[in-house]
Parts: C-alpha cells; structure tokens; sequence
C-alpha cells in the first residue's frame, strides 16, 4: 500500500464590530501572516510594530531564497533571515519558510549549473543546511515554489534549471531531502494561479493535484499546498472550481494554505472607496470558497501594508493613484480588506 493509499483510507473528511488587531483575534482559529522584507524591517520602525501587532506567523520575503543565502558558492549568508525569524520567535509568532527550491531568484553561479550531478549536489546540500539550522524553529517549508508552467498543456512542468538538469525528480529530491532533515516540518508545494474561471487554470489545478498524488505514491511527505492568491481585482473568483479543489487535497488528507494573498487593482477606478470595496469583496469571495471546502491553516498576504508592495512595480496603475493591495492603507490603518479576513479566520475554524 503507498502512502497516499494509506491516507486515503485513513482521511475522513464585512463584520461590525471587528477590530483589526492581533490582540482581538489572538483566538481565531486561523493563523494571519505576512511576508516581510528585510529593508523595510530595518528602516521603518512602523512597519516593524505593524508587523507585531497583526500578525501571527512571519514569512521572510526574499531571506531564505538562494539569491540571498547562497550569493557565494562556499558560504551561507543567514544574516537577514536571522533577524527575522529572531524578532518572530521575540513575539510568539510562528515563522513559515520561503522557499527550499525555485528557479528564479537565483545567483549567478547556479544559473551557470550545467551537470545533472552539479545541480544535485548543490541541491541536496542546500536544503540539508537550510533546514537543518532552523529545525525546530521554523514548522512550515516552502519546500517546492512555482513548478507548474503556466499553462501546463501538454508540459506541465516550468522550465527552469532544476527542471532542465534534474527533471520533474527534482520535486522529489526536495521534499524527500527535506523530510529527512526535519521529519516534523510541514512540508508545502507553493503555487500560484488556482482561482479563476478558465480550462488553463483547471489545468493547472488538475496539475497540483497529479503532482500531490506522485510524491505520496512513493512514500514522499508533502502536507500541503500553498495556494499564492495574487487576485486580480478585474477577474472573477471560479468558486465552483476552488472548492473542487481545495476538497480533492483534503481526501488526500493534504490541508491548503493561503501563502501570498493581495490585490492588483491596477485595472480599477481611482477613488479609493471604490477599490477598497471592490478589494475586500474579492477577498471575501475567494476566502469563503477556501473555506467553504476546508479551512485552510494559515492565511498570509504578499506584504501587509500599501507602503511597500511588489505590485507598486509590476502592476503600475495609468493614473497617479497608489495601489492598495493590502489589509493596511500606507499610514498602517486597516483596510475593509482586514475587517474581511478577520471575519474568515474567526468563522471558518
């Protein structure tokens, strides 16, 4: 009997008055978290106490990728995740780890790999040395982030070096490495682009879960699935299709996380109570198909305040109006966009 037989055998299956502290919902079921970068940590007092106030779990941004910990081939840089997870552990909160394997974010050298025994090694040794530091410190890897090409018909598999050396078996070779470092970690696939209405995006649910299915057949730990959540203000959420498969992963006894929650709101009109509503709905439509189907075990957003968000770069509105795609406006006031996951995370335990 393989793993995922086993489990499958064994497997059973916005509000008024809601402040928008940690201190208020320090009793609700689902954990609230966020990514935070290291810069601003440094820089912004505000941003630092905001960080403490609302949040119950910290994802360090950009300090556990390879870019940051490996820019030298012979030496680990863990200074910037370090004084992260530090202050994390100073407040209680629960650190998730972002990310063991990804293609991108990479430093020079390992872009220049070019054996499959080099990508390999320098595979294998990584996520002994990163997981092994923090064992017992940080519960929940990314062990795996973004392997899905975009539209994964009929190649499902991104190209990337890892995938270009290793082939798919990289997957494996992460999560089985990682679950031999730290047998107690949650072990996460991460991905994004799960939530709307069209046959790519049920490709690429139906992708996550083949993937899911491969690992626990060959006695693999994998946990969970880390559902990213970049919504687009303009599209609708396929709520039919996000409870299917939130449902799928849970009779594979395989929970779901919300990992890199915002809002592009760059296709929306300027005044600001229009996108905040327009925001909050979305949000509030997606968590309650999430939850609906099983809730997840953490929801965290890519970013917590509108002060400094990727979006700002990536998306950049036509007009002269500042995005707002977090729970806190840039003056660190919340948003209705936090009235809204409070209220889920209250509710869906």
């Amino acid at each position: 009997m393989t793993r995922r037989d086993a489990l499958l055998a064994g497997a059973g299956l916005v509000a008024a008055g809601l402040t928008a502290s940690r201190a208020a919902a320090q009793r609700a079921p689902i954990p609230f978290g966020s990514a935070a970068q290291i810069e601003t940590f440094r820089e912004d007092p505000l941003y630092r106490e905001a960080l403490k106030r609302y949040c119950d779990v910290i994802v360090p941004m950009n300090d556990l990728k390879w870019e940051a910990l490996r820019h030298d081939r012979s030496k680990f840089d863990f200074s910037g995740a370090d004084e992260l997870i530090a202050f994390a552990e100073r407040n209680g909160q629960a650190v998730r780890g972002h990310a063991l394997l990804w293609g991108e974010a990479l430093p020079p050298w390992a872009k220049a790999m070019t054996s499959r025994t080099e990508a390999e090694r320098e595979l294998i040794r990584h996520i002994e040395v990163v997981v092994d530091r923090y064992k017992g410190r940080i519960a929940t890897w990314d062990v795996v982030n973004e392997v899905i090409r975009f539209d994964p018909r009929p190649e499902p598999m991104r190209d990337t070096i890892w995938q270009r050396l290793l082939g798919p078996e990289h997957v494996e070779i992460a999560f089985r490495t990682a679950a031999r470092v730290d047998p107690k970690a949650r072990l996460v696939l991460n991905d994004f682009a799960f939530e709307e209405p069209s046959p790519l995006i049920a490709a690429r649910r139906q992708t996550a879960l083949d993937l899911v299915r491969k690992l626990q057949d060959k006695n693999i730990p994998i946990h969970g699935v880390g559902m990213q959540a970049h919504l687009y203000a303009e599209n609708p959420i396929d709520t039919h299709g996000v409870q299917l498969f939130v449902e799928a992963l849970g009779k594979l006894a395989v929970d779901v996380e919300i990992t890199e929650l915002d809002v592009i709101d760059w296709k929306l009109p300027a005044d600001i109570a229009t996108r905040d509503r327009a925001a909050a709905s979305l949000v509030s439509t997606y968590l309650n198909a999430v939850t609906t189907a099983r809730p997840p075990k953490a929801i965290v957003t890519w970013g917590l305040c509108d002060r400094y968000s990727w979006i700002h770069e990536t998306f950049p509105r036509r007009d002269t109006a500042k995005a707002r795609p977090l729970p806190l406006d840039a003056d660190y006031k919340p948003k209705l966009m936090m009235n809204v996951l409070n209220r889920y995370r209250r509710s869906a335990g």
